[in-house]
Protein backbone atom coordinates (compact mmCIF):
# COMPACT_ATOMS: atom_id res chain seq x y z
CA UNK A 1 0.00 0.00 0.00
CA UNK A 2 2.57 2.74 1.01
CA UNK A 3 4.43 1.71 -2.76
CA UNK A 4 1.54 2.11 -4.17
CA UNK A 5 0.69 5.96 -2.34
CA UNK A 6 4.64 6.51 -3.49
CA UNK A 7 3.85 5.65 -6.87
CA UNK A 8 0.17 7.90 -6.97
CA UNK A 9 1.94 10.79 -5.29
CA UNK A 10 4.43 10.95 -7.83
CA UNK A 11 1.88 10.56 -10.54
CA UNK A 12 -0.01 13.72 -9.12
CA UNK A 13 2.89 15.60 -8.71
CA UNK A 14 3.31 15.14 -12.76
CA UNK A 15 0.28 16.13 -13.56
CA UNK A 16 -0.08 19.28 -11.31
CA UNK A 17 3.34 20.59 -13.21
CA UNK A 18 1.99 19.53 -16.49
CA UNK A 19 -1.25 21.65 -16.10
CA UNK A 20 0.93 24.68 -14.73
CA UNK A 21 3.05 24.49 -18.30
CA UNK A 22 0.00 24.14 -20.29
CA UNK A 23 -2.16 26.96 -18.65
CA UNK A 24 0.97 29.11 -18.19
CA UNK A 25 0.76 29.81 -21.93
CA UNK A 26 3.26 27.16 -22.94
CA UNK A 27 2.23 24.28 -25.16
CA UNK A 28 2.60 21.22 -23.36
CA UNK A 29 -0.29 19.24 -22.69
CA UNK A 30 -0.31 15.79 -19.83
CA UNK A 31 -3.60 14.78 -20.91
CA UNK A 32 -5.80 12.91 -18.08
CA UNK A 33 -6.55 9.22 -18.64
CA UNK A 34 -9.03 8.77 -21.20
CA UNK A 35 -11.54 5.90 -20.71
CA UNK A 36 -12.46 2.62 -22.93
CA UNK A 37 -15.49 4.86 -23.53
CA UNK A 38 -14.09 8.16 -24.23
CA UNK A 39 -11.37 7.74 -26.87
CA UNK A 40 -8.87 9.87 -28.03
CA UNK A 41 -9.31 8.69 -32.18
CA UNK A 42 -12.44 10.45 -34.09
CA UNK A 43 -14.87 7.44 -34.26
CA UNK A 44 -16.93 10.11 -36.53
CA UNK A 45 -18.02 9.09 -39.83
CA UNK A 46 -19.67 11.23 -43.12
CA UNK A 47 -21.06 9.87 -45.91
CA UNK A 48 -17.81 10.35 -48.17
CA UNK A 49 -16.17 8.87 -45.73
CA UNK A 50 -15.52 4.80 -46.21
CA UNK A 51 -14.47 3.88 -42.44
CA UNK A 52 -17.05 2.13 -40.12
CA UNK A 53 -18.15 3.18 -36.95
CA UNK A 54 -14.79 2.52 -34.95
CA UNK A 55 -15.23 0.44 -32.21
CA UNK A 56 -14.61 2.47 -28.47
CA UNK A 57 -13.67 -0.86 -26.99
CA UNK A 58 -10.48 -1.38 -29.12
CA UNK A 59 -8.75 0.37 -26.21
CA UNK A 60 -9.31 -1.67 -24.05
CA UNK A 61 -6.98 -4.30 -26.19
CA UNK A 62 -3.43 -1.75 -25.39
CA UNK A 63 -2.07 -2.89 -21.79
CA UNK A 64 -2.82 0.34 -19.88
CA UNK A 65 -4.00 2.75 -21.73
CA UNK A 66 -6.23 4.38 -18.64
CA UNK A 67 -3.00 5.41 -17.80
CA UNK A 68 -1.27 7.61 -21.03
CA UNK A 69 -0.69 10.64 -21.20
CA UNK A 70 0.36 12.86 -24.39
CA UNK A 71 3.90 14.09 -24.90
CA UNK A 72 3.05 17.20 -27.43
CA UNK A 73 1.37 20.42 -26.88
CA UNK A 74 1.12 21.54 -30.48
CA UNK A 75 2.01 18.77 -32.91
CA UNK A 76 4.43 18.99 -36.01
CA UNK A 77 2.87 16.80 -38.72
CA UNK A 78 -1.02 17.10 -38.17
CA UNK A 79 -3.23 18.09 -39.87
CA UNK A 80 -7.17 17.64 -40.53
CA UNK A 81 -6.80 16.09 -44.12
CA UNK A 82 -8.14 12.44 -44.32
CA UNK A 83 -5.41 9.76 -44.48
CA UNK A 84 -7.07 8.08 -47.05
CA UNK A 85 -7.17 11.13 -49.52
CA UNK A 86 -2.84 10.12 -49.63
CA UNK A 87 -2.90 6.27 -49.37
CA UNK A 88 -3.07 3.79 -51.53
CA UNK A 89 -6.03 1.50 -50.07
CA UNK A 90 -7.05 -1.57 -51.55
CA UNK A 91 -10.78 -0.80 -49.75
CA UNK A 92 -11.97 -4.33 -51.30
CA UNK A 93 -9.38 -6.43 -49.20
CA UNK A 94 -9.39 -7.18 -45.30
CA UNK A 95 -7.02 -6.85 -42.79
CA UNK A 96 -5.82 -10.81 -42.91
CA UNK A 97 -5.39 -9.91 -47.15
CA UNK A 98 -2.93 -7.46 -46.09
CA UNK A 99 -1.24 -9.79 -43.50
CA UNK A 100 -0.49 -12.22 -45.79
CA UNK A 101 1.53 -9.97 -48.28
CA UNK A 102 4.16 -8.95 -45.62
CA UNK A 103 6.12 -11.31 -46.85
CA UNK A 104 6.81 -8.79 -49.62
CA UNK A 105 8.24 -6.42 -46.87
CA UNK A 106 10.93 -8.48 -46.40
CA UNK A 107 12.60 -8.49 -49.65
CA UNK A 108 16.38 -6.94 -50.74
CA UNK A 109 15.35 -5.97 -54.55
CA UNK A 110 12.82 -3.14 -54.92
CA UNK A 111 9.07 -4.00 -55.51
CA UNK A 112 6.47 -1.24 -55.30
CA UNK A 113 4.77 -1.65 -51.98
CA UNK A 114 2.50 1.43 -51.40
CA UNK A 115 -0.56 -0.25 -51.44
CA UNK A 116 0.51 -3.51 -49.50
CA UNK A 117 1.50 -1.19 -46.60
CA UNK A 118 -1.26 1.39 -46.66
CA UNK A 119 -3.80 -1.50 -46.78
CA UNK A 120 -2.46 -3.30 -43.62
CA UNK A 121 -2.41 0.33 -42.02
CA UNK A 122 -5.93 1.04 -43.01
CA UNK A 123 -7.34 -2.02 -41.96
CA UNK A 124 -5.04 -2.65 -38.54
CA UNK A 125 -4.82 0.79 -37.31
CA UNK A 126 -7.24 2.94 -38.67
CA UNK A 127 -10.23 0.88 -38.75
CA UNK A 128 -9.83 -0.94 -35.80
CA UNK A 129 -9.05 2.44 -34.25
CA UNK A 130 -5.93 2.69 -33.05
CA UNK A 131 -5.14 5.22 -34.90
CA UNK A 132 -6.92 8.24 -36.70
CA UNK A 133 -8.64 8.79 -39.90
CA UNK A 134 -7.36 11.84 -39.88
CA UNK A 135 -3.52 13.52 -39.55
CA UNK A 136 -4.75 14.16 -35.54
CA UNK A 137 -3.42 11.53 -33.83
CA UNK A 138 -1.51 12.32 -30.58
CA UNK A 139 1.40 9.97 -29.32
CA UNK A 140 1.41 9.03 -25.86
CA UNK A 141 3.16 7.30 -23.59
CA UNK A 142 1.99 4.34 -21.09
CA UNK A 143 4.35 4.69 -17.65
CA UNK A 144 5.30 1.74 -15.22
CA UNK A 145 6.85 3.35 -12.20
CA UNK A 146 9.09 2.03 -9.53
CA UNK A 147 9.96 3.60 -5.93
CA UNK A 148 13.24 5.50 -6.20
CA UNK A 149 14.23 4.74 -9.78
CA UNK A 150 17.70 4.28 -10.86
CA UNK A 151 17.14 5.85 -14.36
CA UNK A 152 13.92 5.64 -17.19
CA UNK A 153 13.59 3.59 -20.32
CA UNK A 154 11.36 4.30 -23.47
CA UNK A 155 10.15 1.22 -24.96
CA UNK A 156 9.72 1.34 -28.84
CA UNK A 157 7.68 -1.81 -30.25
CA UNK A 158 8.12 -2.67 -33.92
CA UNK A 159 5.51 -3.27 -36.57
CA UNK A 160 7.37 -2.55 -39.78
CA UNK A 161 6.20 1.52 -39.50
CA UNK A 162 2.83 -0.11 -40.88
CA UNK A 163 1.37 -0.72 -37.33
CA UNK A 164 2.39 -0.82 -33.71
CA UNK A 165 3.00 -4.44 -31.90
CA UNK A 166 1.43 -2.44 -28.69
CA UNK A 167 -1.88 -2.57 -30.58
CA UNK A 168 -3.38 -5.49 -29.44
CA UNK A 169 -0.18 -6.95 -27.79
CA UNK A 170 2.36 -6.82 -25.06
CA UNK A 171 5.38 -8.61 -26.25
CA UNK A 172 7.35 -5.72 -26.83
CA UNK A 173 5.79 -3.03 -24.44
CA UNK A 174 3.88 -4.10 -20.85
CA UNK A 175 6.13 -7.37 -20.75
CA UNK A 176 9.39 -5.50 -21.51
CA UNK A 177 8.21 -2.44 -18.89
CA UNK A 178 7.81 -4.74 -16.28
CA UNK A 179 11.27 -5.90 -17.08
CA UNK A 180 12.88 -2.67 -16.88
CA UNK A 181 10.93 -2.07 -13.80
CA UNK A 182 12.33 -5.18 -12.17
CA UNK A 183 16.00 -3.86 -12.77
CA UNK A 184 14.83 -0.99 -11.12
CA UNK A 185 13.86 1.58 -14.03
CA UNK A 186 10.69 3.60 -14.56
CA UNK A 187 9.36 2.54 -17.97
CA UNK A 188 7.60 4.73 -20.44
CA UNK A 189 6.18 2.66 -23.92
CA UNK A 190 6.03 4.94 -26.83
CA UNK A 191 3.18 4.49 -28.97
CA UNK A 192 4.54 7.09 -32.49
CA UNK A 193 3.56 7.57 -35.67
CA UNK A 194 4.11 5.91 -38.14
CA UNK A 195 2.52 5.34 -42.14
CA UNK A 196 1.05 7.21 -42.87
CA UNK A 197 3.46 9.80 -41.25
CA UNK A 198 7.11 9.57 -42.94
CA UNK A 199 9.96 10.43 -41.72
CA UNK A 200 11.07 12.14 -39.78
CA UNK A 201 8.14 12.60 -37.90
CA UNK A 202 8.14 9.09 -36.10
CA UNK A 203 11.69 9.61 -34.84
CA UNK A 204 10.61 13.31 -33.83
CA UNK A 205 7.92 11.76 -31.67
CA UNK A 206 11.32 9.93 -29.95
CA UNK A 207 12.91 12.64 -29.14
CA UNK A 208 10.03 14.96 -28.01
CA UNK A 209 9.52 11.61 -25.27
CA UNK A 210 12.78 11.93 -23.99
CA UNK A 211 12.89 15.24 -23.57
CA UNK A 212 9.53 15.45 -22.18
CA UNK A 213 10.34 12.66 -19.32
CA UNK A 214 13.93 14.82 -18.69
CA UNK A 215 11.55 17.69 -18.24
CA UNK A 216 9.88 15.75 -15.47
CA UNK A 217 12.62 13.74 -14.38
CA UNK A 218 12.82 15.53 -10.36
CA UNK A 219 9.16 14.49 -10.35
CA UNK A 220 9.44 10.97 -11.21
CA UNK A 221 12.46 10.58 -9.34
CA UNK A 222 15.13 9.52 -11.67
CA UNK A 223 18.31 10.87 -12.76
CA UNK A 224 17.77 13.17 -15.71
CA UNK A 225 21.44 12.21 -16.78
CA UNK A 226 20.07 8.67 -16.96
CA UNK A 227 17.68 7.90 -19.73
CA UNK A 228 17.79 5.04 -22.22
CA UNK A 229 15.82 3.24 -25.06
CA UNK A 230 14.73 0.00 -25.72
CA UNK A 231 13.14 -0.70 -29.38
CA UNK A 232 12.33 -3.96 -30.93
CA UNK A 233 12.43 -4.64 -35.18
CA UNK A 234 11.13 -1.37 -36.10
CA UNK A 235 11.12 0.15 -32.73
CA UNK A 236 14.85 -0.81 -33.13
CA UNK A 237 15.07 1.35 -36.15
CA UNK A 238 13.43 3.88 -34.16
CA UNK A 239 16.35 4.24 -31.70
CA UNK A 240 19.16 3.61 -33.81
CA UNK A 241 18.09 6.27 -36.46
CA UNK A 242 17.30 8.23 -33.34
CA UNK A 243 20.84 8.26 -31.89
CA UNK A 244 22.65 7.96 -34.75
CA UNK A 245 20.42 10.51 -37.29
CA UNK A 246 18.52 12.51 -35.15
CA UNK A 247 19.52 13.44 -31.67
CA UNK A 248 20.88 16.60 -31.20
CA UNK A 249 19.24 18.00 -34.10
CA UNK A 250 15.83 19.83 -34.65
CA UNK A 251 13.90 18.64 -37.29
CA UNK A 252 11.18 20.23 -36.85
CA UNK A 253 8.61 21.24 -39.97
CA UNK A 254 8.86 25.06 -40.69
CA UNK A 255 5.35 25.92 -38.83
CA UNK A 256 6.35 24.12 -35.50
CA UNK A 257 6.80 26.76 -32.71
CA UNK A 258 9.25 25.33 -30.39
CA UNK A 259 8.42 25.38 -26.68
CA UNK A 260 10.02 24.62 -22.80
CA UNK A 261 10.17 21.04 -23.28
CA UNK A 262 12.14 21.72 -26.63
CA UNK A 263 15.09 23.15 -24.86
CA UNK A 264 15.84 20.13 -23.12
CA UNK A 265 18.71 18.09 -23.54
CA UNK A 266 17.76 15.26 -26.35
CA UNK A 267 20.83 13.11 -25.43
CA UNK A 268 20.05 9.44 -24.24
CA UNK A 269 22.49 7.41 -21.98
CA UNK A 270 21.99 4.21 -23.38
CA UNK A 271 20.22 2.40 -26.33
CA UNK A 272 19.46 -1.45 -26.82
CA UNK A 273 18.21 -2.66 -30.06
CA UNK A 274 16.46 -6.19 -30.48
CA UNK A 275 16.21 -7.87 -33.28
CA UNK A 276 16.99 -4.79 -35.11
CA UNK A 277 16.47 -3.46 -38.21
CA UNK A 278 19.01 -1.18 -38.80
CA UNK A 279 19.20 -0.43 -42.41
CA UNK A 280 16.49 -1.23 -45.52
CA UNK A 281 19.05 -3.09 -47.62
CA UNK A 282 16.88 -6.37 -46.75
CA UNK A 283 13.67 -4.69 -46.52
CA UNK A 284 13.63 -2.59 -49.32
CA UNK A 285 9.78 -2.30 -50.02
CA UNK A 286 9.42 -1.62 -46.33
CA UNK A 287 10.88 1.88 -47.11
CA UNK A 288 7.31 2.48 -48.42
CA UNK A 289 5.61 2.66 -44.99
CA UNK A 290 8.51 5.63 -43.68
CA UNK A 291 8.96 7.75 -47.38
CA UNK A 292 7.17 8.95 -50.37
CA UNK A 293 6.01 6.53 -52.62
CA UNK A 294 6.63 9.05 -55.80
CA UNK A 295 10.46 9.05 -54.46
CA UNK A 296 10.46 5.29 -53.91
CA UNK A 297 9.98 5.14 -57.54
CA UNK A 298 12.46 7.29 -58.33
CA UNK A 299 16.07 4.97 -58.65
CA UNK A 300 18.59 7.19 -57.96
CA UNK A 301 16.36 8.85 -54.95
CA UNK A 302 15.68 5.41 -53.87
CA UNK A 303 19.43 4.52 -53.61
CA UNK A 304 20.38 7.67 -51.82
CA UNK A 305 17.61 6.76 -48.96
CA UNK A 306 19.20 3.65 -48.43
CA UNK A 307 22.73 4.77 -48.31
CA UNK A 308 21.31 7.91 -45.60
CA UNK A 309 19.02 5.47 -43.39
CA UNK A 310 22.09 2.96 -43.47
CA UNK A 311 22.62 3.34 -39.78
CA UNK A 312 25.85 1.09 -39.91
CA UNK A 313 27.44 3.83 -42.93
CA UNK A 314 26.14 6.72 -40.73
CA UNK A 315 27.25 5.44 -37.05
CA UNK A 316 27.35 8.70 -35.07
CA UNK A 317 26.91 7.47 -31.54
CA UNK A 318 29.93 6.44 -29.84
CA UNK A 319 29.05 8.56 -26.77
CA UNK A 320 25.28 6.13 -26.02
CA UNK A 321 26.42 2.60 -24.22
CA UNK A 322 24.64 0.08 -26.67
CA UNK A 323 23.42 -3.45 -26.27
CA UNK A 324 22.10 -5.59 -29.84
CA UNK A 325 20.58 -8.77 -29.88
CA UNK A 326 19.64 -10.31 -32.89
CA UNK A 327 19.24 -14.07 -34.00
CA UNK A 328 20.93 -16.31 -35.96
CA UNK A 329 18.08 -17.33 -37.94
CA UNK A 330 16.48 -14.09 -38.79
CA UNK A 331 14.90 -14.30 -42.25
CA UNK A 332 13.20 -10.84 -41.61
CA UNK A 333 15.63 -8.28 -40.88
CA UNK A 334 18.68 -10.75 -42.08
CA UNK A 335 21.56 -11.11 -39.47
CA UNK A 336 24.33 -9.45 -41.60
CA UNK A 337 23.09 -5.95 -40.50
CA UNK A 338 23.93 -6.74 -37.01
CA UNK A 339 27.30 -7.55 -37.64
CA UNK A 340 27.96 -4.89 -39.99
CA UNK A 341 26.79 -2.32 -36.71
CA UNK A 342 28.65 -4.37 -34.67
CA UNK A 343 31.71 -2.84 -36.93
CA UNK A 344 30.90 0.40 -37.28
CA UNK A 345 30.24 0.62 -33.64
CA UNK A 346 33.37 -0.78 -32.74
CA UNK A 347 35.79 1.36 -34.92
CA UNK A 348 34.05 4.08 -33.83
CA UNK A 349 35.25 3.27 -29.92
CA UNK A 350 31.30 2.45 -28.68
CA UNK A 351 30.59 0.61 -25.70
CA UNK A 352 28.59 -2.13 -27.29
CA UNK A 353 27.43 -5.56 -26.09
CA UNK A 354 26.35 -7.68 -28.33
CA UNK A 355 23.88 -10.83 -27.53
CA UNK A 356 23.64 -13.65 -30.11
CA UNK A 357 20.29 -15.52 -29.69
CA UNK A 358 21.34 -18.91 -31.73
CA UNK A 359 19.35 -20.58 -33.83
CA UNK A 360 16.53 -18.17 -33.29
CA UNK A 361 14.71 -16.15 -36.11
CA UNK A 362 12.65 -13.18 -35.70
CA UNK A 363 10.02 -11.41 -33.00
CA UNK A 364 11.70 -14.38 -30.24
CA UNK A 365 9.92 -13.79 -26.34
CA UNK A 366 11.75 -11.54 -24.24
CA UNK A 367 13.18 -14.70 -22.21
CA UNK A 368 16.01 -15.15 -24.90
CA UNK A 369 17.69 -11.85 -24.02
CA UNK A 370 16.22 -11.25 -20.68
CA UNK A 371 19.17 -12.01 -18.27
CA UNK A 372 21.80 -10.41 -20.67
CA UNK A 373 19.94 -7.42 -21.06
CA UNK A 374 18.94 -7.10 -17.59
CA UNK A 375 23.23 -7.59 -16.73
CA UNK A 376 24.16 -5.48 -18.78
CA UNK A 377 21.46 -2.18 -17.66
CA UNK A 378 23.36 -3.33 -13.82
CA UNK A 379 26.69 -2.79 -15.03
CA UNK A 380 26.10 0.89 -16.23
CA UNK A 381 28.56 3.30 -15.21
CA UNK A 382 27.65 5.68 -12.27
CA UNK A 383 24.04 3.32 -11.69
CA UNK A 384 23.92 3.05 -8.01
CA UNK A 385 20.90 -0.24 -6.79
Amino acid sequence: MKRQLSLLIRNLLVLTCSAVLFFTGCAVEYSPAATVTDPPNDAQTTAEDPLPVQDPSIFSRVADYENHFTVWGQIPGSSRENKLDFMNVDLGSNQDDAFSLTGHLCRDTYEDAEQIVDTLTYFYEIVQGYEKATFEDAPYLIPYLVENPLGAIIILPGGGYVYKSMDGGTGESKDVALLCNEAGYDAFVLHYRSNPYEYPLPQLDVQRSVRFIRHFADDYGFPADNIGLIGFSAGAYQTGSYINLVMGNNLFPDSYMPDEIDAEDDTVQHAAMIYPLLDFYHNVPMLFALFDADDLRNEDIRTQILKDTDLSENFRSASVRQFVSYGTADSVVGTETALRYEQAALAAGCDLTMHVATDYGHAYHYSVYEEAYTAWLKEAPDVQP
